[in-house]
């Protein structure tokens, strides 16, 4: 499609630059330098000329966001005879749109009422047409964003959640450009996980386990609510289920043996090997290279008195 365009480009751009766009200040450069690179950016996601032309002259009549304007709006038939009726009326669907009015409409399940700026108007416009001034939006904030700083700090996460609801909106290619751009801008979950406090087994007999994670894994058996039992290790615990009377709510099929567990230790490999043949505890595999949270550790395997399989691992 960029053929195409090329052929418009020279005459189009020595107009806007006529009309002062070479002149006008902006993020980047100038007004002119923007356009240029908008129209390259369109160009880039591969969409139809009548958008790449329109990209090219978005500013023409000012914008919600851009005071600044190089027609007047009674000028419209000159544009329009310049780039073609389409992407004229696409320049001047783009500049007339409120967005305090539409944006928050956009992708959020509500009929689209496009509200005109510059006459109070209400409409709808056409599937196709909403498709282009939303993919010209994503092109000029990208372009804006991008040269300066101070905006993209102010309007990023904004820009990032318009662009999120409305990507079934935008070619695929331009999502991918704003969600690699504005992705440092993405919310944050809801939940944000710490790190994890205790863990639950249940095990067949309680005092076992105890002396168990006790004497062969130095943890401290404590004692807490009604007479519940625990063992405390770093900043974390173990608290101990006995099979048949768990404690409410608790896992949906709590069974003794079902949990694997990795433990991490200061301790080298070989003090491991040596401490767990020292209390008769079998080795299941190891010292073997894995993955932990932080990287790669080596790792010991074993198994509590219930199966339960337990991991000791040694960060480098």
């Amino acid at each position: 499609m960029e053929p195409v365009v090329s052929a418009h480009r020279p005459r189009v751009e020595e107009f806007l630059a006529g009309r002062g766009a070479a002149r006008m200040p902006h993020p980047g450069g100038t007004l002119l330098d923007h356009l240029r690179r908008v129209a390259r950016l369109l160009a880039d996601w591969d969409v139809e000329p009548e958008v790449q032309l329109a990209g090219l002259c978005h500013a023409a009549y000012g914008t919600d966001g851009f005071d600044a304007s190089l027609l007047a709006l009674t000028e419209r038939e000159v544009l329009a005879e310049l780039i073609g009726e389409r992407a004229e009326a696409l320049v001047y669907l783009y500049a007339s749109c409120d967005r305090g009015a539409v944006y928050p409409r956009l992708g959020s399940g509500l009929p689209l009422l496009f509200r005109d700026r510059f006459t109070g108007r209400e409409h709808t416009p056409p599937d196709a047409d909403v498709r282009a001034a939303v993919t010209i939006t994503a092109a000029n904030e990208l372009d804006v964003l991008a040269h300066n700083a101070e905006l993209a700090e102010r309007h990023g996460p904004g820009l990032y959640g318009l662009f999120a609801r409305s990507r079934d909106l935008l070619p695929g290619v331009a999502w991918q450009a704003c969600a690699t751009r504005l992705g440092r801008y993405a919310p944050r979950p809801g939940i944000v996980i710490s790190g994890l406090d205790h863990l639950v087994l249940t095990v067949a007999d309680i005092e076992r386990t105890i002396a168990f994670y006790q004497d062969v894994l130095g943890m401290r058996p404590v004692t807490f609510g009604e007479g519940r039992r625990a063992l405390v290790f770093g900043n974390s615990k173990i608290n101990l289920h006995e099979a048949g009377h768990e404690l409410l709510p608790h896992a949906a099929r709590p069974t003794p043996g079902s949990a694997d567990l990795c433990l991490v230790t200061e301790t080298s490999q070989e003090q491991v090997l040596a401490h767990l043949a020292a209390h008769g505890v079998p080795v299941e595999q190891g010292p073997v290279p894995r993955t932990g949270a932080l990287g790669p550790f080596l790792s010991t395997y074993l198994r509590d008195p219930d199966g339960n399989l337990i991991e000791i691992s040694t960060y480098a």
